[in-house]
């Protein structure tokens, strides 16, 4: 039903407007894409993808870094447009896809009106160089999006409790920013989430995780990293048992690295390191084989890693980061703190 082609055809007045002030809003684009923006046939225009049913345009696609030419000869090309995000992005209703990543010199603010856009289901506005707040009502009307990628920005603010909305949300990507406040409670309520990544931040409080087995049953990466993140690592990490990736480096963690965590036998990469977690670690670690890269340093953990460690086929002692100083291989297998 999607197609880049159409019979010459104008397109919906509403999508060529919305479309056109966009153009007026970009000063500068070095792809040379929006100078072929002529005329009314907008479903001919370079990132613009229709809807050959309803007529309507459905994905605006102009990422900093894509694909040119053909399927025999493709060129990579990499490329920058600079300017704002016109209001009159609204006008573009049946819009299912916003891709403005990686284009490095958009500016100003998320525009508000973007609300109305509730049948977005990919907003991609990463590596720009976007300020404010996140408008709320992306939260709370946009609850058709699977994939929210905001990173590398200079978005401010809080994350608002009303992310809870988002049921089909599956990827969301806050990550260096300069968020403020707490991690909500309603993102637990995320059922189709995969990915969590809010590192870089300064998000405060404790790490919010879902209280019982089954709420987040596909998730796989959680990167909570550099923020001001204070607290235990609950113990009910141990019910996220998809987890390939857990981040909480660089944060003022306390207490001991929960034996729960054992139970997440898929778990590749587990950085803790740059707290202050305590005690001894714990044995459960010897379940979790598939380890790749292993972070425990700069905390007050005491003893050996256990022996079973060296036997991970995965881990890499270029990734074993578990003291002060370079990591030392005993001749007896052991890791040593």
């Amino acid at each position: 039903m999607i197609t880049n082609t159409s019979a010459h055809k104008a397109c919906h007045p509403d999508d060529v407007k919305g479309l056109i002030d966009f153009k007026a809003g970009i000063h500068s684009d070095t792809s040379g894409r929006l100078n072929k923006w002529i005329g009314q046939d907008c479903c001919n225009w370079p990132g613009i993808s229709c809807n050959s049913t309803i007529g309507r345009v459905v994905e605006i696609n102009l990422p900093g870094y894509y694909v040119s030419g053909d399927d025999e000869s493709p060129t990579f090309v990499s490329s920058t447009m600079s300017g704002t995000i016109s209001p009159s992005i609204s006008l573009l209703t049946s819009l299912k896809v916003l891709h403005l990543n990686k284009l490095v010199g958009l500016t100003g603010q998320i525009p508000q009106s973007i609300g109305v856009l509730k049948n977005l289901k990919q907003l991609f506005l990463s590596t720009n160089q976007i300020s404010g707040a996140i408008p709320e009502c992306i939260f709370t009307n946009l609850t058709s999006l699977r994939i929210l990628r905001l990173e590398n920005n200079h978005l401010t603010g809080e994350i608002p409790e009303s992310i809870g909305n988002l049921q089909a949300l599956e990827k969301l990507s806050l990550s260096n920013n300069s968020l403020t406040g707490k991690i909500p409670l309603s993102i637990t309520k995320l059922k189709s989430i995969s990915s969590i990544l809010l590192d870089q931040n300064q998000l405060v409080g404790e790490i919010q995780l879902p209280l019982s087995p089954g709420q987040w049953p596909s998730i796989q990466h959680l990167s909570l990293a550099n923020n001001r993140l204070t607290g235990v690592i609950p113990t009910s990490i141990g019910y996220l048992t998809t987890l390939s990736t857990f981040s909480v480096s660089y944060n003022q963690l306390t207490g001991p690295i929960p034996s729960s965590l054992g139970n997440i036998k898929q778990l590749q990469i587990l950085k803790v390191d740059n707290n202050n977690l305590s005690v001894e670690l714990s044995s459960c670690i010897c379940g979790l084989t598939e380890l790749s890269v292993l972070h425990i340093s700069h905390n007050k953990i005491q003893g050996p890693l256990p022996s079973c460690v060296s036997s991970f086929k995965y881990l890499l002692e270029k990734e074993v980061d578990v003291s002060f100083k370079r990591t030392a291989i005993l001749p007896t297998g052991h890791h040593q703190l």
